[in-house]
């Protein structure tokens, strides 16, 4: 169990005035025993997301309902690799890479911990609900209480839930003012919301014998995307002009996961990160979406890779779309990110500089290849380690005109270039 060390607890109450606009917060002791507080917070957890490189993705939190299942939100944990699980207020934290329960519409995910606790939070117990609840989170060591009022019980479909006053943190727990266990505070259609412990006691109770990895959750979704027959292609557009593409169904994992990021919205607003005149341009990494001008980029994707694939016939001439990945040192599995991807601009090359790069590589050109490069160009020492799976239909003045962009650090173009958003192109 893990030891903390408790210097000090301060209590923020909001007013409870009826209308949202006159919560006043301010700081008092506890007129309760502070056994309650401190109880309940021996069940908290603070939560660090990592992806497959081992990079710290985000930080959130989750409580122990036993001994060893621990509730966090399930769209902190979707597409983590594993998580480190650490005690409130502490760094010292273990490995969790296991669940056993999961609901999307809730939002709700049990994880399977790799230690035992002795306090934990009793969903099993139904409280005196009342309007009155809080929170609790550290700071410089010292314990906090954080109130709130709940609001308007709403029962939607085959879920309930109330509104919330204050701004309470997703994935941590919520008390009455007799320290009793109300439920968990998540976001639901992107809102902040208390959701009772009834629906907790609903998964532990629904709960699978056999753990099984988080890393699957990434493909759990409630949502219905469009199928890839009803596509025909993708607008991308950017500040610098708009570039249109198709993907090929000789790569349908990319293929769909394409489809599903473009739905989601990941690739709005993230910038062509790395340009390289006549090689290509590159996009897809998380991190540069709020990205300052000197911060280093392109380290972030959306926590889960994809296998490799070469499909014989799909090489990287001129226009044609590939997934990026690490080098080989920093990818054994030698996986692809699963949203980076590049566009090739290249160049033509000579008879002789082909026969040179066979000869270094060991690799030999078809025909067909030797004819594309030395007419149309591409990037033909690529080809055999990176997964072609789309070409551009139409744009690529707009593909040139953002290669050849002024760079500086690692190929980053001085002028941004970014991602308004991408468009379905229908049948």
């Amino acid at each position: 169990m893990w030891r903390v060390f408790i210097f000090s607890i301060c209590l923020i109450i909001t007013s409870s005035a009826c209308t949202p606009s006159s919560h006043q917060s301010k700081k008092t002791s506890p007129k309760k025993t502070k056994s309650g507080y401190l109880t309940n917070e021996k069940s908290m957890v603070t939560i660090e997301a990592y992806d497959h490189y081992n990079r710290l993705l985000r930080k959130g939190f989750g409580f122990y309902i036993s001994k060893d299942l621990i509730v966090s939100d399930f769209s902190f944990v979707k597409g983590a690799y594993k998580l480190k699980v650490c005690a409130l207020g502490s760094s010292d934290g273990k490995t969790v890479n296991r669940y056993v329960a999961y609901d999307v519409n809730k939002n709700l995910v049990v994880l399977k911990a790799s230690v035992n606790v002795s306090h934990y939070l009793n969903a099993k117990h139904e409280p005196m609900v009342t309007d009155s609840v809080y929170q609790l989170y550290r700071k410089q060591l010292k314990l906090f209480v954080n109130h709130g009022l709940l609001e308007n019980y709403q029962v939607k479909d085959s879920l309930s839930y109330w509104s919330v006053s204050n701004e309470f943190k997703a994935g941590k727990p919520v008390f009455s003012k007799k320290h009793e266990f109300i439920g968990v505070a998540t976001s639901i259609h992107d809102s902040m919301v208390v959701l009772p412990n009834k629906w907790i006691r609903d998964l532990f109770e629904s709960r699978l014998e056999q753990p099984k990895s988080i890393y699957e959750l990434r493909i759990k979704s409630n949502k219905v995307y469009p199928s890839y027959k009803g596509i025909k292609g993708f607008r991308i557009l950017t500040n610098y002009g708009n570039i249109e593409i198709k993907l090929f169904n000789e790569t349908p994992d990319y293929r769909d996961n394409f489809i599903k990021l473009v739905c989601d919205e990941v690739y709005d607003s993230l910038l062509f990160h790395r340009v390289i005149n006549n090689f290509l341009i590159q996009t897809g990494a998380l991190d540069s979406k709020l990205a300052k001008k000197d911060d280093v980029v392109g380290w972030q994707g959306p926590g889960y890779t994809l296998p490799t694939k070469i499909v014989p016939g799909l090489f990287h001439q001129r226009g044609m779309i590939a997934a990026s990945k690490l080098p080989s040192d920093h990818n054994k599995r030698n996986r692809s990110d699963g949203s980076q991807f590049y566009i090739v601009s290249g160049r033509k090359y000579s008879s002789e500089e082909l026969d040179d790069m066979e000869e270094k590589s060991g690799k030999k050109f078809s025909e067909l290849q030797r004819q594309v490069y030395s007419t149309i160009g591409g990037a033909p020492h690529l080809d055999g380690d990176y997964t072609v799976f789309g070409q551009v239909t139409k744009g690529m003045d707009v593909v040139d005109k953002v290669a050849a962009l002024e760079t500086y650090a690692v190929d980053r173009p001085v002028q941004e270039v970014r991602i308004k958003t991408i468009e379905i192109i229908k049948q």
